[in-house]
């Protein structure tokens, strides 16, 4: 990449100096859009229509580095309308065409250079930068007045010192030079337009992963699910053929079941992916009873092979707190977890509702007891991460504890894990889901 330096000859460099009182509450509003997490194009024109108001500048324009093309593309302008402006957002510049406008005898200041051109260095098809082109030919008679061909550019770099765009005021109200305390104010306000371009290209480029890897995944799941339809079709075929031997017959069962366990993993992740993305819209008052009864009946039909008790315990008390539709995948879950690492006969999970508070919220918090084969010390900080804790654990329950942790993280609420004896993980676990309490409808 080019990187664009040079002292001042024609005007004393320009000091760094603290922002002036007068422009300290301006420099809040420019710092907010700055630090607003939205794409490269709708903060660069926040931040040009804020930087002209600020200093009463006719038109101005951002220019970034497209680092794929090695050229300077106009992203934003400021008092330009109609073809004009069209025109504008289409003009690129090369780095060639930079070092013209940065060469040392424009340069004032620390990235500032006023470009003084004359009517012969006009560039034919840079028109619609002007607001009247009959006085590009005028002679200049004071070295204060603004000419037509007159335009201020600041340029910015990134943390690595390489130029990533500028900043380019090319018309003043009021017909100026503005002077060094203005210019000194202007060259903080475009350092912080730098600063805006890092942050919304970080987040742009964020953004674009996280939809190809939606969108890979998308198609990875469609993909998968095919295959194993058909995997298992061929299967029940074979099995469904006469004459064949019985320990094939078991090994082909176990391939359907692997078959049938990646489509429900693939499941998972993309209700993981939902809940990380959208869970915390249409937030609202549930009633947590309702919740565990819905959450204890979905569980009891998918284990109706095995002689399992949920004890809950809740009263005739009602216990509202904060959430939406993806409630119950948070209870659905622990009580998956409960059933599927018990191994006993006869399975009995408790489950209680009791007070809890971190000053100053108070939660509703959910306990579900087993009597399985516990969590050691070792796994209780990672049991609700993205991954199956040990090799022991069948595929498809690897995100059944990282949906709990997405969804009650995006209800604001807390979930954790303890022993069901203190000190004895060989006697099962209590999970415990703290919510937030609301009023009740």
């Amino acid at each position: 990449m080019q990187n664009y330096s040079a002292k001042a000859k024609t005007r004393p460099a320009v000091k760094a100096c603290p922002t002036p009182p007068r422009l300290a509450g301006e420099m809040l509003s420019v710092l907010t859009y700055i630090m607003t997490v939205e794409n490269l194009d709708s903060v660069l024109q926040k931040i040009a229509s804020a930087i002209a108001d600020l200093f009463s500048a006719r038109s101005m324009v951002i220019g970034v580095l497209d680092e794929s093309e090695q050229i300077f593309r106009v992203r934003a302008t400021y008092g330009y309308e109609g073809d004009n402006d069209r025109k504008i957002k289409k003009f690129t510049y090369t780095h060639e065409r930079m070092k013209l406008d940065l060469e040392e005898k424009y340069q004032i200041g620390d990235g500032v250079y006023l470009i003084r051109a004359t009517a012969d260095q006009f560039i034919k098809g840079e028109e619609p930068f002007y607001r009247n082109m009959q006085k590009i030919t005028e002679p200049r008679t004071d070295p204060s007045i603004w000419h037509e061909l007159d335009y201020l550019r600041f340029v910015f770099s990134n943390r690595d010192g390489v130029m990533i765009g500028f900043l380019e005021v090319n018309d003043i109200a009021d017909d100026r030079i503005p002077d060094d305390e203005t210019i000194e104010a202007m060259q903080i306000f475009s350092q912080l337009a730098g600063v805006a371009i890092e942050n919304a290209t970080m987040y742009q480029r964020q953004v674009e992963i996280a939809q190809r890897s939606r969108f890979l995944g998308d198609i990875i799941g469609h993909d998968i699910n095919n295959f194993n339809q058909a995997v298992t079709s061929y299967l029940e075929l074979a099995r469904s053929t006469k004459g064949v031997p019985e320990k094939a017959e078991n090994y082909m069962e176990r391939a359907s079941s692997s078959a049938w366990g990646i489509s429900e993993l693939i499941q998972r992740a993309n209700k993981l992916i939902k809940i990380e993305q959208e869970g915390a819209e249409n937030i609202g008052p549930l009633e947590l009873g309702e919740v565990l009864k819905g959450s204890i009946a979905e569980v009891s039909r998918s284990v109706e092979d095995k002689d399992v008790r949920f004890d809950l315990k809740v009263g005739n008390h009602r216990y509202f707190v904060m959430g939406n539709e993806l409630a119950d995948e948070i209870f659905t879950n622990v009580l998956k977890n409960a059933v599927e690492y018990d191994p006993h006969e006869k399975i009995v999970v408790d489950i209680s509702i009791g007070e809890f508070t971190v000053e100053p919220r108070r939660y509703w918090c959910v306990s579900v007891a087993d009597n399985g084969i516990g969590i050691p010390d070792s796994k209780k900080n990672i049991v609700f991460g993205r991954f199956k804790t040990g090799d022991e654990r069948p595929p498809a329950t690897g995100l059944g504890l990282s949906i709990v942790r997405a969804t009650v993280e995006a209800y604001h609420g807390m979930v954790w894990v303890e022993d069901r004896v203190p000190g004895d993980p060989s006697k099962g676990s209590v999970f415990r889901v703290a919510l937030p309490m609301a009023s009740g409808k």
